[in-house]
């Protein structure tokens, strides 16, 4: 995991990589390498270097670079950092947002003015020809330009001061759950069914777990000895960056979003029975029954399908993680062991996006309150 503006970062490998600039060539910034079994050992090192009386020269300034030129160098500063799937949301972000506003403009001739407008532009216009963004979307902006003029002090480019933009106040996401009535009777025909649809739909009810780490699902994951399944790899649908390919996007398959996203979670005893009946060769996806996967647009439209045939209302298949995470706390599930099984990278995440509880529940809690006399 990388360090924010240290330019440490773990590698595939397990060890554990430093960078800083030793000189520059015709105005480009040549980097050297330090590499170690820790981030402790390899940031040490990095200072001990940095220490070096040939190291300690004042750089000069350069003014002159295009922001092109500054968020091409940024990109592929950190493409061997992130994962693919990041990178490419980085590249669109980039290509489709900020050069649009920003590609030929020197560095040093953007003002302040400039990017103070920039956030309101972004909400009311998209920036060029994009149409009206959402508040989230313009913080991802945001989020990539501060990066990029960072990644452009650290290398000594004249850069606008971004640290004091503010985001746009996000709108909350609000997911609807399932009804109570339509979650038994969606139940009832789930456990009833023997087809890899039903399965992933009464799958995803009972663990929370995301459409595109549920298509990435292999019966080799379920431990059926110990009950639990292993959470380890996701499918998405990516743009295509490379310029000989002649479709836009492609499907990966690789580890999920977030060191916390690879985790283990206790199945319930149903729930691996009813598996454990139906289960399938170890190679074999669980939601087609063999070895070929599906992406998570295909079996969202399966999903979507199989809510109409059935009668039921047209609930996202987010929805039934929400469900998940909402029945969980209303059940007593502490919320560092629902935080761990749904994959969240902080316990706040897990309050503030998915735990609403009812008006019952509130009743119940209110209704411990007593007189100290009584």
């Amino acid at each position: 995991m990388s360090r924010k503006g240290e330019n440490i970062f773990k590698r595939k490998d397990g060890r554990w990589e430093a960078r800083y600039i030793h000189h520059y060539e015709d105005g480009k910034a040549k980097y050297r390498y330090l590499y170690g079994n820790s981030y402790a050992e390899v940031k040490a090192r990095k200072q001990m270097e940095l220490a070096l009386p040939e190291n300690r020269k004042a750089p000069v300034v350069k003014q002159l670079a295009a922001f092109d030129t500054l968020a091409d160098l940024w990109l592929a500063d950190i493409r061997i950092s992130v994962k693919e799937s990041t990178y490419t949301r980085y590249y669109r972000i980039v290509t489709k947002y900020l050069l649009p506003l920003l590609k030929d403009q020197q560095l040093s001739k953007i003002g302040q003015r400039q990017i103070r407008q920039l956030p309101e532009k972004l909400l009311a216009e998209g920036g060029v020809r994009n149409g009206a963004l959402s508040p989230k979307t313009v913080s991802d902006i945001l989020c990539v330009l501060k990066a990029i003029f960072r990644y452009g002090e650290e290398n000594h480019y004249y850069c606008p001061d971004v640290n004091w933009v503010k985001y746009p106040p996000k709108t909350p996401r609000t997911t609807k759950l399932i009804k109570d009535a339509d979650r038994i009777r969606l139940e009832r025909k789930l456990l009833n069914s023997d087809d890899p649809v039903s399965l992933g739909i009464l799958f995803t009810l009972f663990t929370g777990v995301r459409i595109g780490e549920l298509c990435g699902l292999r019966w080799e994951d379920i431990d059926f000895s110990n009950g639990t399944v292993m959470i380890r790899r996701t499918v998405a649908r990516i743009a295509d960056l490379d310029p000989k390919t002649q479709t836009k996007t492609k499907v990966i398959i690789s580890e999920p979003k977030t060191e916390r996203s690879v985790r283990l979670i206790p199945l319930p005893d149903f729930l691996a029975e009813y598996l454990f009946l139906r289960k399938k060769e170890k190679n074999c996806y669980l939601v087609t029954g063999c070895p070929k996967y599906t992406e998570p647009h295909q079996y969202y439209m399966r999903y979507k399908k199989y809510l109409r045939e059935n009668h039921m209302e047209a609930y996202t298949f987010h929805a039934l993680r929400h469900t998940f995470a909402t029945c969980c706390v209303e059940k007593g599930f502490d919320t560092k062991s629902l935080s761990e099984i749904l994959g969240h990278s902080s316990i706040t995440t897990t309050l503030s996006t998915y735990v609403h509880p009812s008006l019952q529940q509130k009743k119940v809690q209110m209704d411990r309150l007593m007189p100290a006399c009584l």
